[in-house]
């Protein structure tokens, strides 16, 4: 069956994992879906528990995706069974999330497989992030065999582009920013109710490691007080790599004004948080592009980002936030009152105009242009 972009395959994570690239994975072969005909699938085997140290790898309170499960890494036949069966249905492209190099080798000969059973397919790419964030040199080897092996890429920053255009040039490579989640609105009053915080509140969410520079806001976090009054709550899961942040709080001059909650947070929960909160803090020391900024941007609540990364590009001074210089705790603390100080209805306008920019609807669009793009020039 010759390829067709009426049809395309999609490979990756899927609820009930729990991890964000499963429900963002999930959510766009839902909003493809009901464009063209889309063929999920997903992996059968889960993580080994040396690579993924979360303590809670499944959510039974997600719904099951439809994908299909079928590749195993630790079996090349089931690599080869993918590529054949997306080549056999006539799909147009394979797309599949890039966020890690323990995938490179299955990825590289299913994308190698299905050049030879489906030339006529597109191989791409969707980096949430284009190399591991904690790096090293065999994993940058593995992470160029996949990369190699790929037609064309999607990206989520302008930054990630220009640096796929210096590893593996003459590539096509497309940037559209991560989407914004098209929730319910959580009416403020009752989500600070619900979860017993009053006053000013600084908020950082998300699963705690130590590229997110947690040790960055806990740094700043004397002068906010200072400043505002504010407490400040980290949520999310602590990882090995930051079980020193744990001591770091508990030595703060203002540990009484600190909730930390080092737990999973499903779903409703994280709609609360962010409801409740005055600002969401992201001090990434690195990122390509944050979820939880897109998470923000849905619950209208303004950013205070260093610039690293995508976030340069994501968060705009005075329009959905403030910046500060990677690393600099006086520079946090300085945004975070800027924000309080003008109040999050000041960046409302900004924060209505980016949700829209950024919806679903457009992000599904954006991609198949750019897939039809290739087949045309192709």
């Amino acid at each position: 069956m010759p390829p067709s972009l009426d049809r395309i395959a999609l490979l990756g994570p899927a609820p009930p994992d729990r991890g964000g690239i499963a429900h963002e994975t999930a959510r766009l072969a839902f909003e493809l879906g009901r464009r063209i005909a889309v063929d999920y699938f997903t992996f059968s085997r889960p993580y080994p528990r040396w690579l993924d140290p979360r303590r809670c790898g499944r959510d039974p309170g997600l719904p099951p995706s439809r994908a299909i499960p079928m590749l195993d890494y630790l079996s090349p036949g089931s690599w080869k069974r993918v590529a054949e069966t997306v080549a056999a249905s006539g799909a147009g492209a394979l797309l599949v999330p890039w966020w890690t190099s323990f995938w490179a080798l299955p990825i590289r000969a299913l994308f190698r497989r299905l050049a030879a059973a489906g030339p006529g397919a597109l191989r791409v790419l969707l980096c949430h992030n284009i190399e591991d964030h904690e790096t090293g040199p065999v994993k940058r080897f593995l992470t160029v065999g996949a990369f190699s092996a790929a037609s064309a890429f999607v990206v989520h920053s302008e930054e990630d582009r220009r640096e796929l255009e210096r590893r593996v040039p003459g590539r096509p490579a497309e940037a559209i920013p991560l989407p914004v989640p098209d929730q319910p609105a959580v009416s403020r009053d009752s989500a600070r109710r619900r979860l017993g915080v009053e006053g000013p509140l600084v908020l950082f969410l998300g699963l705690v490691r130590a590229y997110k520079g947690v040790d960055v806001l806990l740094d700043a976090a004397p002068e906010i007080v200072r400043g505002s009054g504010a407490r400040i709550a980290i949520v999310g899961e602590v990882f090995p790599d930051s079980r020193d942040l744990t001591r770091r709080r508990e030595a703060s001059p203002v540990a009484e004004r600190i909730l930390w909650k080092d737990e999973y947070v499903p779903e409703e929960e994280m709609a609360l948080w962010l409801a409740a909160c005055d600002v969401v803090a992201l001090p990434y020391r690195r990122i390509s592009a944050s979820a939880i900024a897109a998470r923000a941007v849905a619950a209208r609540r303004p950013i205070a980002a260093s610039a690293a990364g995508g976030l340069r590009e994501a968060v705009v001074p005075g329009v959905t936030g403030e910046l500060f210089e990677p690393g600099d705790a006086a520079g946090l603390a300085r945004a975070v009152k800027r924000i309080l100080e003008r109040g999050s209805e000041s960046y409302r306008p900004g924060l209505d105009a980016a949700a829209r920019a950024a919806s679903w609807q457009n992000y599904a669009d954006r991609i198949l242009q750019f897939l039809s793009s290739l087949r045309a020039e192709s």
